[in-house]
C-alpha cells in the first residue's frame, strides 16, 4: 500500500539516525531511589507473549517444516472470491466496511506459471511435457494434480520434476527426511526415483520406487537418508520410461521435528519461540485473518484433517498457506510450549487497509455458529460434536486455548456494533473465556470503546518509529482505567533502526519498561511481526530472520526475552532524577536547512535565518539560485519564487554552503497541487540525514516532525491535526525556532508543533516475591555511562545480587547471520553493597540488576 504523507509507523522503513544520538558527549549523572515498601500494581504473568502470523513465509517455509513448496499444486489458484486481470488480483468491487465508498485497490498477482517452483528437466533424448490437470482429483478440496507426458525416455534419457523448495532445501549429512507423494498412471510401467540433489549434481539421498504405477490414486512413502550436505538442494522424482504420470502431494519432511511431532516445527525455529517462554500465542493473525476477501480469509475448519484435503489460504502477503499449520496444529504448539491459545476469527471483514470488502450482518449467525464450533472443538468435552472430532485427531482432553479476538484491526462504531453481537454469543455458551475487541491500527480507538456495550480486553497497535517511545515514556500513564485491559496485541519499533539494531532494542526496552510501569491497565503484550524469511521480506523489521539453513534472533528478541525472565510480581515506587553537566549546553541540531515537498507542487520564497535576533541570510532566487542544491524533482524559479513542480517522495533543494546551530527560520510556502503540503528540512547532515518538519500530511491532515535515516524516515511527535487543511494558491507564513535542545514549528504564527529531544536514560523497579529479590531494570539510550546512585529505601542491607546486561559498541550494531549470537545478555554475580550503591550503566544498554536481601 502507498502512504501519501505522514507514515503512522506501520508501514515505514529506517535506519537508526545516530548522528543526532552522538552528538550528545557530556558526563551523565542520575539518583534512582526506590522505596521496597511502597507497592504499586501487581504484574500480570501474561504480559509476554508471541504473535504469529503467515508473513514473510514465517511458516510456509520457515516454522512449518515441509521442505517442498507448493506441495499440492494449487498455488496457482486465484483467492476466493477474487478474480485477474492484467496480472493484478481484485476483489470483490462492492462497498468498504468502514467508508461504504467502493475501494479501487487491487493487488500484484505474484505466482510464477501454472506450477509455481516447479519445472522439468530432460536428460539425453528424452521428452516430455507438463501440464496442471483436474482431472480425477486426489481430492476435491485440492483438485489439481501434475500431468507429466513422457514421450520418450531410456537408460540413456530420463525425465524429472524438480521442486526448489523454499529458496533451496537444506539438506544435513546423516539427517532422514520422510517423503510421501501420490501417483496415478497411464501406460507406464517405469520406476520412479526420488532424490535430493545439489546444483554441482551430487546426489545427496535417493530412493528408487520400482512398483509405481496404479491406474487410481495411490500413495507412496520412504524415507531418504543423506549422505551429504548442501543448503541450496532441489528435490527430484526422475523416471525413464514413456507414458503417462499425474503427480500429487509430493511432501517432505525433516525426521527431526519439534517434538518429534509428524507434521511439526521445524526446529530451530520453534526452539526460538519456546525459549521465550511466552504466556499465550496469538493467531492466526494479523491482517491473514482477514484476507482480501471474505471468501479467501481463513476458516479453521478447512484447516483441520488430512493434509492433502486442506486447499490452503492465500496471504494478504502475497502467497500461498498450505495450511499445514492449521487450527489443531496451532493448538498442540501452544500445548507443547506450555503457553495459552489466542485465537482470532474473522468476523465477516476483508482486510480494511486494503479492499474492505464485507460479509452482510444476516450472514453474521452462520460465523457466530462456526466460531461456536471452533471453540467446541478445542476445549469441549469429548461427548460433544467437535470435542469428539478433537478426540479422533488424536486429543481427547481440551487444549490451552484462553483469549477469543473478534476480527483484527477493525475499528469503528459499525464494528462495535458486531463485536457486542459476537461478545454476547460467546459468552453465553463459554464464560470462562476472555473475548477481545481490536482498536484499528494504532492506539485506542474511543469511538470503538464508547460504542461497545462489554469487552474483556482491548487490542490495540503500537508500530512506532526511532525515539517514540523515548519521547512518549509516559503515554500509558495518561490513559483511563475502565472495567476491561488493555493488550498491545502488535508493537515494535520499527522505523529508523536498519532492520533491527540495538537502537530498535533500547526504544523497544523503554516501551516495555512503560508498560510494565502500567501493570494495572496493560496485561498483554506481543511484538510484530515474529519470523522473517530473509528471501521474502514483507516487512521491515521483524524478531527472527532466517533462511531455509540458519536462522538468528535480533536484539529485541534478547531484550524482550530477558525482560520476561526477570518479570517482577509487583511494581515499587521509584523516583528517577537525572542531572546533566554544562556539556550538554552544546546545541544539538546543527546542519544546512532545506526545501522539500512529498506528492505535492508548492513554492517557497524569502527565505529568512535569523540568529540573535540578526539576520544572516535571506534568499534570492532570482540572482542567487545556484545557492540551494536541488535533487529530485523539477524544480524552477517563478517569479520571485523556487518552485518544485512535480510529484514524488521527498525532492530537495538545500541551501549548500550555510549550516547553522541555534536560529530562527522564516519563510512563505504556497501549495499548487497535489495531496500534501510543505516539508522543511532541518539539521541537513547530507541528503539522507536529517529533521524536518512536515505540515500538511496525511492527505494535508495533520503536522509532525520527522526524521530522514539513512534515505527512510520515522515520525518523531504525535500528529498534530491542523485546525484547517493547507489550501492551494494561499502563502503561509512558516517559522521555525530551532533552540539547544527543541525546536519549535509556527504556522502564520501559531505554534502547531514542538519537538524535544528525548530523554535517553529510564528504570523501572519491582519486587518478585518469590525470591525477594528487588528487580531494577534500566534502559540507556545515550553514549555515555550513567553512574547512578541507588537508594534502597526500607530493604535490608543488600548481601548478593547479579547484573543482566544488553549492550553494543554502536546504537547501529545489529546481530546477522554471520554473527548471530554477538549481542546477547551478559551476566555476573556483584557482592557487598549496602542500601545505597553507585552503579554505572554502559552506552547503549539494557541492564536488569536482581538485589537480594539480608534476611
Amino acid at each position: 500500500m502507498r502512504n501519501i504523507g505522514l507514515h503512522t509507523g506501520v508501514y515505514i522503513l529506517g535506519l537508526a539516525m545516530v548522528w543526532l544520538v552522538q552528538i550528545r558527549t557530556f558526563a551523565q549523572r542520575a539518583i534512582l531511589t526506590i522505596d521496597v515498601n511502597n507497592k504499586g500494581a501487581k504484574i500480570s504473568p501474561s504480559l509476554h507473549g508471541i504473535f504469529f502470523e503467515e508473513i514473510s513465509h514465517g511458516g510456509e517455509g520457515g516454522l512449518y517444516a515441509e521442505l517442498i513448496q507448493n506441495r499440492g499444486f494449487e498455488e496457482s489458484n486465484i483467492p476466493p472470491g477474487c478474480s485477474l486481470d492484467s496480472g493484478w488480483i481484485i476483489p470483490p468491487r462492492i462497498p468498504h466496511f468502514s467508508s461504504n465508498a467502493v475501494s479501487d485497490w487491487k493487488m500484484k498477482w505474484e505466482a510464477i506459471g501454472q506450477w509455481p517452483a516447479w519445472s522439468l528437466q530432460t536428460t539425453g533424448k528424452a521428452k516430455a511435457e507438463v501440464s496442471l490437470s483436474s482431472k480425477q482429483p486426489l481430492h476435491a478440496a485440492t483438485p489439481h494434480s501434475l500431468q507429466l507426458d513422457i514421450k520418450a525416455a531410456d537408460k540413456a534419457g530420463s525425465v524429472s520434476v524438480v521442486n526448489d523448495g523454499f529458496w533451496g532445501i537444506r539438506v544435513d549429512k546423516g539427517e532422514s527426511y520422510n517423503l510421501t507423494y501420490y501417483i496415478r498412471t497411464k501406460k507406464f510401467s517405469g520406476p520412479i526415483t526420488a532424490s535430493l540433489k545439489a546444483d554441482d549434481g551430487r546426489t545427496l539421498a535417493s530412493y528408487t520406487f520400482d512398483d509405481a504405477k496404479s491406474s487410481s490414486w495411490k500413495k507412496y512413502t520412504c524415507i531418504l537418508k543423506a549422505s551429504d550436505s548442501d543448503s541450496n538442494a532441489k528435490f527430484h522424482l526422475t523416471t525413464n520410461s514413456p507414458g503417462t504420470v499425474w503427480i500429487d502431494f509430493v511432501s517432505l519432511f525433516p525426521v527431526k521435528t519439534f517434538k518429534n511431532r509428524p507434521n511439526g516445527m521445524r526446529v530451530d525455529l520453534a526452539n526460538y519461540l519456546a525459549d521465550l517462554k511466552p504466556s499465550f500465542i496469538r493467531w492466526p493473525g494479523g491482517c491473514f485473518v482477514e484476507g482480501i476477501s471474505t471468501e479467501s480469509a481463513p476458516n479453521w475448519k478447512r484447516s483441520l484433517g488430512p493434509l492433502t484435503e486442506r486447499p490452503g489460504t492465500y496471504s494478504p502477503w502475497g502467497y500461498w498457506s498450505s495450511d499445514g499449520i492449521g487450527y489443531h496444529e496451532f493448538l498442540q504448539f501452544c500445548e507443547d510450549i506450555g503457553a495459552d491459545a489466542m485465537y482470532v476469527f474473522n468476523c465477516g471483514v476483508s482486510c480494511e487497509m486494503r479492499a474492505g470488502v464485507y460479509s452482510p450482518d444476516e450472514k453474521i449467525p452462520g460465523i457466530i455458529a462456526d466460531i461456536l464450533d471452533g471453540i467446541e472443538y478445542a476445549i469441549g468435552p469429548v461427548s460433544s460434536k467437535w470435542g469428539a472430532v478433537r478426540a479422533q485427531n488424536g486429543h481427547p482432553a481440551p487444549f490451552p486455548l484462553k483469549y477469543i479476538e473478534v476480527g483484527n484491526e477493525q475499528v469503528g462504531e459499525r464494528y462495535a456494533k458486531r463485536f457486542n453481537i459476537f461478545y454476547k454469543a460467546i459468552k453465553e455458551k463459554y464464560p470462562q473465556l476472555e473475548v477481545m475487541a481490536a482498536m484499528g491500527i494504532a492506539h485506542l480507538h474511543k469511538p470503538t470503546v464508547n460504542a461497545i456495550s462489554k469487552m474483556d480486553i482491548a487490542d490495540e497497535h503500537a508500530y512506532k518509529g526511532v525515539y517514540w517511545p523515548m519521547i512518549y515514556h509516559d503515554w500509558y500513564d495518561k490513559y483511563e482505567r475502565k472495567d476491561w485491559k488493555l493488550y498491545v496485541g502488535e508493537y515494535a519499533c520499527n522505523s529508523g533502526v536498519g532492520s533491527g539494531n540495538m537502537m530498535a532494542a533500547l526504544n523497544d526496552a523503554t516501551f516495555i519498561l512503560g508498560m510494565e510501569r502500567n501493570a494495572d491497565l496493560i496485561t498483554m503484550s506481543s511484538y510484530a511481526p515474529l519470523l522473517e524469511n530473509i528471501n521474502d521480506t514483507d516487512w521491515p523489521v521483524n524478531l527472527i530472520r532466517f533462511d531455509n539453513a540458519k536462522s538468528f534472533a535480533r536484539i529485541s528478541y534478547y531484550t524482550i526475552k530477558m525482560m520476561n525472565e526477570n518479570r517482577a510480581s509487583v511494581n515499587l515506587k521509584t523516583d528517577l532524577k537525572l542531572a546533566e553537566t554544562e556539556g550538554s549546553k552544546v546545541p544539538l541540531y546543527t546542519g544546512k536547512i532545506g526545501l522539500s515537498t512529498w506528492d505535492t507542487y508548492a513554492e517557497f520564497k524569502d527565505v529568512q535565518v535569523l540568529q540573535n535576533n540578526k539576520l544572516v541570510y535571506t534568499s534570492d532566487f532570482v540572482n542567487h539560485r545556484n545557492e540551494w542544491r536541488t535533487e529530485g524533482g523539477d524544480w524552477k524559479v517563478n517569479d520571485q519564487a523556487l518552485a518544485q513542480t512535480t510529484e514524488g517522495a521527498w525532492p530537495m533543494a538545500i541551501l549548500s554552503d550555510r549550516s547553522f546551530d541555534i536560529y530562527t527560520l522564516k519563510l512563505k510556502a504556497r501549495k499548487t497541487g497535489g495531496p500534501n503540503a510543505f516539508m522543511i528540512p532541518i539539521a541537513i547532515q547530507d541528503n539522507n540525514n536529517y529533521l524536518r518538519a512536515h505540515i500538511g500530511a496525511w492527505w494535508n491532515a495533520v503536522s509532525a516532525f520527522e526524521m530522514v535515516t539513512n534515505g527512510t524516515d520515522a515520525m518523531v511527535t504525535q500528529p498534530v491535526r491542523l485546525e484547517n487543511p493547507i489550501e492551494t494558491n494561499r502563502w503561509y507564513d512558516i517559522e521555525i525556532r530551532v533552540n539547544h535542545s527543541s525546536i519549535e514549528c509556527y504556522l502564520d504564527g501559531k505554534q502547531v508543533m514542538v519537538y524535544k529531544e528525548p530523554r535517553r536514560f529510564f528504570s523501572i523497579a519491582g519486587l518478585d516475591e518469590k525470591t525477594g529479590e528487588i528487580v531494577v531494570k534500566v534502559v540507556n539510550a545515550s553514549n555515555e555511562e550513567y553512574t547512578t546512585r541507588i537508594e534502597l529505601k526500607g530493604s535490608n542491607p543488600v548481601a548478593i545480587g547479579k547484573t543482566i546486561t544488553l549492550s553494543s559498541e554502536k546504537p547501529e550494531d545489529e546481530n546477522t547471520m554471520e554473527a548471530p549470537v554477538k549481542y546477547t545478555p551478559i551476566e555476573r554475580n556483584f557482592t557487598g553493597y549496602k542500601n545505597d550503591f553507585d552503579y554505572s550503566f554502559q552506552p547503549w544498554s539494557v541492564t536488569i540488576l536482581r538485589i537480594k536481601q539480608n534476611p
